[in-house]
């Protein structure tokens, strides 16, 4: 078994290019977000330069609303020449990738007058000849490679084997909910439906926690943060990285109000945006993936969640991320954390009840088998 802990986009680039080009029988590709941008376009040409014979890019719909971090529906989205342009691009990309024999398929259809919206599948997965595989919080975009972020890459065949397992099932349009062992890993899947169950064995990592708890997130929310206030409580040392610029004010705002307010030491990542997500408990447990650790996750998105207690991957998150991360970042303390945090969250909590409407209407328009 050989992990590694991938940097940021440069990092995962290489070794995702060296694994594509040396693959020989499959390569499976999914993102949330995959764009005609310079970013897309080196990973077409890798996929287009790979001898694999089956090469299948999976993508959630959410980049037929949203593209470069910005809402196409909104009056500025519908303005905005060159966000429309790009679009138009990428739904042409995805053409021309399926005219040369490179299967591409759009998942989670948005469902009529968009009441799917929020359940979206958020997984970065890429699997190559059942053997390699990727996981992490990268998206194939520019906003989303000049990003601060983190890739696992994963050795084993068994892991790989149990993750192209998931992305068939995804491509063929079923969710899977399912929690799978391997020696240092275990793996979540969250099918969007029962992710509140799901979550419980999160939960109680986090209430079992005794000296302390790291979380790099930027859009960190409730239900999560009832229980770190909880582990403050108990004494155990409660840290959070956020970026200092979140593309996401609002939420920013709100963790501001949040941390402060739930005794966390809470500290920002100067000059770029940090899309990382990852919690560290006493130093042992590793929680990475693609959950952001905010409502949305809990409530309806597709997620791949793992827990890793194997020490060297481990080591590596501590090395190569935290510590350098919290070394770069700055105390909030002295910062301006905004007013209306407690209004963030107002808004917040209400936004989670329409999306729970929104799921409800969905569920119950959708086919049934």
């Amino acid at each position: 078994m050989k992990t590694e802990v991938l940097v940021d986009s440069s990092e995962f680039l290489d070794r995702l290019s060296g694994d594509v080009r040396g693959a020989t029988e499959s390569v499976y590709l999914q993102a949330m977000t995959f764009e005609a941008d310079s970013a897309g376009l080196r990973i077409c040409e890798e996929l287009r330069r790979s001898p694999a014979r089956d090469i299948r890019v999976l993508v959630d719909e959410y980049i037929r609303v949203v593209m470069s971090d910005s809402c196409l529906l909104t009056p500025p989205g519908l303005l905005n020449r060159a966000l429309r342009r790009e679009s138009r691009e990428t739904r042409a990309l995805f053409d021309q990738l399926r005219d040369e024999g490179i299967q591409v398929r759009m998942t989670n259809p948005l469902g009529p007058m968009y009441t799917g919206l929020l359940a979206r599948n958020h997984k970065k997965l890429v699997v190559i000849d059942g053997r390699v595989a990727y996981i992490g919080g990268i998206n194939f975009s520019d906003h989303n490679f000049a990003w601060h972020d983190m890739m696992l890459r994963m050795e084993e065949e068994g892991i790989a084997r149990y993750l192209e397992e998931d992305f068939i099932s995804t491509w063929a349009g079923i969710d899977q909910k399912n929690l799978r062992s391997f020696p240092g890993f275990d793996f979540h899947q969250l099918d969007g439906r029962c992710n509140e169950e799901s979550y419980e064995a999160i939960f109680s990592l986090m209430e079992e926690a005794v000296d302390s708890i790291i979380i790099e997130s930027p859009y960190l929310s409730f239900p999560f943060y009832q229980k770190l206030r909880e582990a403050v409580r108990r004494g155990v040392k409660v840290r959070l990285i956020l970026p200092e610029r979140n593309n996401k004010p609002l939420l920013q705002r709100y963790n501001l109000w949040e941390a402060r307010r739930s005794g966390i030491d809470l500290r920002l990542l100067e000059g770029r945006m940090t899309h990382l997500k990852a919690m560290l408990i006493d130093g042992r447990k590793l929680i990475a993936g693609s959950s952001n650790f905010d409502y949305v996750s809990y409530r309806s998105l597709q997620e791949l969640v793992v827990v890793i207690t194997d020490r060297d991957t481990v080591r590596q998150f501590d090395e190569r991320v935290f510590l350098p991360d919290w070394r770069d970042s700055v105390p909030a303390g002295g910062r301006r954390r905004g007013p209306g945090g407690g209004l963030c969250y107002a808004w917040l909590r209400l936004l989670d009840l329409v999306g729970l409407g929104l799921s409800k209407v969905a569920t119950q328009a959708a086919p049934r088998s």
